[in-house]
């Protein structure tokens, strides 16, 4: 079978870490994959192409400015046509509409089985700029062009919710991304604990919930913030930070060594107000962090009061902050909480998940 997966960029991302854990599986699996970008990767950016080039995986860039390009479809329609891929898997909102006007242009001479992964809930994360707006314009193209894929698959039950709600049409797989365990040990921090944040900083993301928690307990922490933001967005977090707190804040900045980063931290801290799935809170799993995470779909999928902490506001999640802080140096709190996490991570294993895109694949 030979697989042609479309995607935006190859800048890593949630969307592009799934399609390099993909490719690894289909690679294993003896199927034939290559790749194509239909934009350039940001320079300030970690990008995925080494791995995918470790992989023996061919990658095909378009190189144009994206989909409003006539070469990049000319391009991207005769290497279809000439590889006679059987499946094109696209993965973004610009891939997944190049591929619908491709299909709609040349249907007699294009014939593949067209499936679609949504990585999130794409318009739910956009201000009220006027690029913003084109976008939601052209969002509402999408849901309708999104009916003429053979396969639709999600990332999670609220994507799901979220596709139905636009087009109840649509009727999508759910296929959880998947995480594997890695063998790491507790840090000893003694009295004092190191939360880490990673993300984009955003509103959405509720970093600013987090420095107000933050501002108001009363215990002695270090917390490492990771991530990128606008400048002016960066300057005023920074001046919510009270002036007595600032030595115990970090920001790092675009993080390329994750492994480094969740080694450095002993709780990891989500405050996010709304997520596709939240790969980075896998992520801190993965590497069996307890996890404080906001108590809404689809963190809570993940995170209890069993393996983590849900909290439901700013002030609840200042008493979080600090009961994980009181709990993390109780052994037997924290022995059963991590072999929870365990639980957790053997139902998201990719030995449980893989086959259900494989079973979309052959259906």
């Amino acid at each position: 079978m030979k697989i042609c997966h479309i995607i935006n960029s190859l800048n890593r991302g949630g969307a592009e870490t799934h399609l390099l854990d993909l490719c690894k599986e289909q690679i294993s699996n003896g199927l034939n994959v290559e790749v194509i970008s239909i934009g350039q990767d940001k320079v300030n950016i970690f990008s995925v192409e080494k791995e995918l080039s470790n992989l023996n995986i061919k990658i095909h860039r378009l190189n144009g400015p994206r989909m409003f390009n006539p070469i990049s479809y000319i391009k991207l329609k005769n290497l279809i046509k000439d590889k006679n891929f059987d499946i094109v898997h696209s993965h973004q909102p610009r891939s997944d509409y190049m591929i619908f006007l491709l299909k709609r242009i040349f249907k007699k001479s294009l014939s593949f089985k067209w499936i679609v992964s949504i990585h999130g809930k794409y318009n739910t994360y956009l201000d009220e700029s006027l690029m913003n707006k084109v976008k939601l314009i052209f969002f509402k193209y999408l849901y309708k062009a999104w009916e003429n894929a053979d396969e639709l698959i999600v990332i999670s039950k609220e994507v799901e919710d979220w596709i139905r709600k636009l087009n109840s049409n649509l009727k999508p797989v759910v296929v959880n991304y998947w995480i594997s365990s890695k063998n790491v040990t507790k840090n000893l921090s003694n009295d004092r604990v190191t939360f880490g944040f990673l993300g984009r900083l955003n509103k959405n993301k509720g970093i600013e919930d987090l420095i107000d928690s933050l501002n108001l307990v009363d215990i002695d922490f270090n917390c490492i913030v990771g991530g990128i933001g606008s400048k002016e967005y960066l300057k005023y977090l920074n001046s919510k930070i009270l002036e007595k707190k600032q030595k115990n804040f970090k920001f790092l900045g675009y993080v390329e060594d994750q492994e480094n980063f969740f080694n450095s931290i002993d709780v990891f801290i989500f405050p996010s107000y709304s997520e596709g799935l939240g790969l980075v809170l896998l992520e801190a799993l993965s590497y069996k962090k307890l996890c404080i995470a906001r108590n809404n779909p689809p963190m809570n999928q993940f995170v209890s009061s069993d393996n983590g902490y849900l909290f439901n506001n700013t002030e609840d999640l200042k008493s979080q902050i600090e009961l994980a802080f009181k709990e993390f140096n109780i052994e037997s709190i924290y022995s059963k909480k991590i072999k929870n996490i365990e639980m957790i991570l053997k139902k998201y294993d990719v030995k449980v998940l893989y086959p259900m895109i494989e079973k979309v694949y052959r259906s």
